[in-house]
C-alpha cells in the first residue's frame, strides 16, 4: 500500500480525542503558535465538551478557534455550520466576534466547493476568516512535509526519523540508558555561548569543533535554544544519526518557504551532510538558513572542505574545561566534595567535562576511589553491566558484531556489498550476523531501525566496544582493518581510533596497533604508493622517523625549477594541488615543539625545490600552524617556530 494510502486510512480509523490531538500537532507544525488544547484532555484520548476544541492567542490580543471532527461525509456540513455558530456566540465562548481573528476547521472527510463557499461566507459575514483541513490536505501535508506526525500518532514511517525537533533529539539521544546525559546545568562557557550566538546571528553556517567529550553539543543546544526563544520566525531541527541517507528528508523538510535553524551534531558521521550544506546554494529568495554544525577536531579539516564551496562560515572552537571547572561540575551535579574523589576525578578528566561526568556517576554509584582509577576501568565500571550481560551469553559472535558494528557505526542489511565483506572478511554468515544485531538490538546496545539498519547510538560506548573487541580482548584482530578493509573505509578507521588513543592506555593501544602496521608498511610502499600515502596519514605518529624520511625522499627525487623571486604568484588560497605525500607533515605539529620543527625544515626543503610552490606553502603555514583561540594556553610555542624557521630560511646563505 502506497504511503498516503496507509496515512490516509490512519487518520479516518482515529477516534475524535486522537484526531484532536493529531491535529493540534499539525497546526503548530503549519506555525499556528501556542496551542491552547481545552478540548483535549491532558494525558489521554478523551474529549471535553465546548467550544472551542482550542484556543489559539495571537500576539495583537485577538484569538483562532480550531474545531476538529472525524463524523462522516454526510453530515460534517452541518456539523460545521454548527460549530461556527457557537464559535460566533460570545455567550458561549466568552469572547466577542471582534476578538476572533480566525476560525480552523479540521477533519477527516471532505467537503464539496459548494458547502466551502457556504462556511466562508458565514465566517466572512462577521470579519472573521476561514481555514479548512480536510483529510487530503492534512494527508499530504504529514506525507511531504510532517513525517514525523506519521511516526508519532499514525505509527507510519514515512521519514528516516533523522530530522527531528529538539525535544526529540534529546529524546532519542537519552533513549539509551548508558548515554552521558544532555540534561545536565549550562556550566562556565559564557563566553564562548555568546561568541556563538553573535556567530550564528551573523552567519549562515557556524562550526562548534573540540576534542570528543569536551561539550560542543551542551553549548550548541544552549544557543540553539536561545536563538529560537528570541527569533520566533524559525524553524528549527536537529539532525539525528540514523546511518541512513538523508537526501529525501532534507528535500522533504526545507521544501517551503521560511527561515530554518539547523543543528547537525557531529556532522562528519552524518550521511548526506553534503547535502544540507547545499541548501545554501539551492535556496530561493523566501528561503534563509542557518546551520550549527559540531565536529571533533581531528575531522574538522573534511568538515571545512564541505562547508567552503557553498558560504564562508565561522568557526568557535571548544577548549577543555580547567582543572577548577571540572571540580565545580561534580560538585554541582553529583554533590561530591570529597577532595580525594573530586582530585581523582579531575586527574582522570584532564579536562574533559563527559569523562568527568562518567567518572562522577560510576564514584558515586559505588562509592569507592577504585572504581575510577583509570580511564579504562572507568569505561569497564561505568559499562559493566552490559559487560556482564555480554558475557553472560557465553556467545562470541554477539561481541563480534558488536566490534563490527562500532566500526562502521551502521549496517544496512541492503547493502549487498557491505554485507558481503562482513561474511568475508569476519567470516560471519549474514544470519548469523542480523540474529546478533537483533539481540543486542533488545539488550538496548545497539539500535535497530525497521529491522534493516543497525547501528550505535552514543558515540562512547561504540568507542568503548571497539576498544573492548579489537583492543583489549582482541577478539577481532586489529589487522583486519588494514588488511582487508585499508583504504576504502579509512576515515572510518580514523573515526575509531581516534577517542581511544585520546581516551585509553596509548602504549597499550598503540602497541597493538603497531605490530599490524609493521606487518603492512614496508610491503605496501613498495607496491602501492597511493596506498602507502593513504596509511601514513593515518599512522604516521607510529611511525615518525619513517614517515620524515620517506617525504625528505620524495622531496630530494624532485627536479629543481629555477624562477625568479617576481615569477612567484601569491594567491589568497591555492593550497589544494599540493603534492598528497605532504599532507602529513603539519601533523607533526601534535608531537611536540621539536617534531614542530622538524617539519617545518621539511616543508622548506620542498620549496627550495619547488620555488614555485612559496605561496601554497605560506597558505598551509597560516592554516595549519596559525593561530587557534587556544594558541595561547601553549605558549604560541608553534607560532614562534614558524616565525623562527621562516626568518632563518630566508636569512640562510642559500638565499
Amino acid at each position: 500500500m502506497a504511503k498516503i494510502n496507509q496515512i490516509q486510512t490512519a487518520i479516518s480509523e482515529l477516534d475524535g480525542g486522537a484526531f484532536q490531538k493529531l491535529a493540534d500537532s499539525y497546526l503548530l507544525r503549519k506555525g499556528y503558535q501556542q496551542i491552547n488544547p481545552i478540548g483535549s484532555v491532558a494525558g489521554s484520548n478523551k474529549v471535553r465538551k465546548g467550544t472551542p476544541d482550542t484556543l489559539i492567542p495571537t500576539p495583537n490580543g485577538k484569538y483562532i478557534f480550531a474545531e476538529y471532527t472525524t463524523i462522516s461525509a454526510n453530515q460534517v456540513f452541518s456539523k460545521f455550520c454548527d460549530d461556527i455558530d457557537k464559535c460566533l456566540d460570545e455567550s458561549k465562548t466568552g469572547i466577542s466576534v471582534a476578538k476572533i481573528k480566525e476560525i480552523v476547521l479540521c477533519y477527516t472527510s471532505e467537503l464539496s466547493v459548494k458547502n466551502i463557499d457556504q462556511l466562508r461566507e458565514k465566517c466572512e459575514a462577521t470579519g472573521v476568516n476561514l481555514n479548512l483541513y480536510g483529510i487530503g490536505a492534512v494527508s499530504y501535508d504529514i506525507l511531504e512535509k510532517y513525517p514525523s506526525i506519521a511516526k508519532d500518532y499514525l505509527g507510519i514511517e514515512v521519514d528516516t526519523g533523522q530530522i527531528v525537533p529538539l525535544n526529540k533529539f534529546i529524546s532519542l539521544y537519552e533513549k539509551n540508558k548508558l548515554t552521558t546525559t544532555l540534561k545536565t546545568a549550562f556550566h562556565f562557557r559564557e563566553e564562548e555561548k555568546n561568541n556563538l550566538l553573535a556567530s550564528i546571528e551573523c552567519n549562515s553556517i557556524v562550526i562548534v569543533s573540540g576534542q570528543a567529550g569536551v561539550g560542543k553539543s551542551r553549548i550548541a543546544i544552549e544557543c540553539y535554544q536561545h536563538f529560537i526563544k528570541n527569533n520566533t520566525s524559525y524553524k528549527a531541527y536537529c539532525i539525528f544519526n540514523q546511518g541512513i541517507d538523508l537526501f529525501e528528508d532534507v528535500r522533504s523538510y526545507f521544501s517551503d518557504s521560511g527561515n530554518y535553524l539547523i543543528f547537525v551534531d557531529d556532522a562528519n558521521r552524518i550521511s548526506g551532510f553534503q547535502y544540507i550544506i547545499q541548501l545554501l546554494q539551492t535556496k530561493r529568495s523566501d528561503q534563509n538558513f542557518k546551520i550549527i554544525v559540531t565536529v571533533r577536531d581531528y575531522a574538522l579539516d573534511k568538515i571545512r572542505d564541505t562547508c567552503k564551496p557553498f558560504e564562508a562560515g565561522a568557526e568557535i572552537s571548544l577548549s577543555p574545561f580547567t582543572d577548577s571547572e571540572i571540580k565545580k561540575l561534580v560538585q554541582d551535579e553529583f554533590e561530591i566534595n570529597n577532595h580525594l574523589y573530586l582530585d581523582r576525578i579531575i586527574d582522570i578528566a584532564q579536562g574533559n567535562p563527559r569523562v568527568a561526568i562518567m567518572a562522577a556517576k560510576v564514584a558515586k554509584e559505588s562509592n569507592t576511589l577504585e572504581s575510577i582509577r583509570d580511564v579504562s576501568e572507568l569505561y569497564d565500571t561505568y559499562y559493566s553491566s552490559i559487560k556482564s550481560d555480554l558475557d553472560a551469553l557465553k556467545d562470541e559472535n554477539i561481541l563480534k558484531v558488536a566490534g563490527i558494528v562500532a566500526f562502521f557505526r551502521s549496517v544496512d542489511r541492503t547493502n549487498n556489498n557491505l554485507m558481503s565483506d562482513i561474511e568475508g572478511i569476519f567470516s560471519m554468515s549474514a544470519e548469523d550476523f542480523w540474529e546478533a544485531a537483533k539481540t543486542l538490538h533488545d539488550m538496548e546496545v545497539l539500535d535497530m531501525f525497521e529491522n534493516e539498519v543497525v547501528k550505535t547510538s552514543d558515540q562512547v560506548l561504540a568507542t568503548y566496544l571497539f576498544y573492548l573487541v579489537f583492543i583489549k580482548e582482541k577478539i577481532l584482530d586489529f589487522s583486519i582493518l588494514i588488511n582487508d578493509l585499508f583504504p576504502q573505509f579509512k576515515q572510518r578507521l580514523v573515526d575509531a581510533i581516534s577517542p581511544i588513543l585520546n581516551a585509553f592506555n596509548f602504549d597499550e593501544t598503540k602497541k597493538t596497533m603497531q605490530s599490524s602496521v609493521d606487518k603492512v608498511w614496508d610491503h605496501t610502499q613498495a607496491k602501492d604508493i597511493n596506498t602507502f600515502l593513504q596509511l601514513i596519514d593515518v599512522f604516521w605518529f607510529l611511525k615518525p622517523t619513517e614517515t620524515l624520511i620517506f617525504i625528505q625522499d620524495k622531496i630530494k627525487s624532485l627536479k629543481s625549477q629555477e624562477i625568479n623571486t617576481d615569477e612567484i604568484k601569491f594567491e589568497a588560497d591555492s593550497s589544494s594541488t599540493l603534492p598528497e605525500f605532504l599532507s602529513t607533515l603539519s601533523l607533526f605539529r601534535f608531537l611536540g615543539i621539536d617534531e614542530t620543527k622538524m617539519s617545518l625544515d621539511v616543508f622548506l626543503q620542498y620549496v627550495e625545490k619547488q620555488p614555485q610552490d612559496t605561496s601554497k606553502i605560506l597558505h598551509y603555514f597560516v592554516d595549519r600552524y596559525g593561530f587557534q583561540p587556544d594558541s595561547y594556553c601553549f605558549g604560541y610555542d608553534v607560532q614562534y617556530a614558524v616565525a623562527e624557521k621562516t626568518i632563518e630560511y630566508c636569512n640562510s646563505e642559500k638565499k
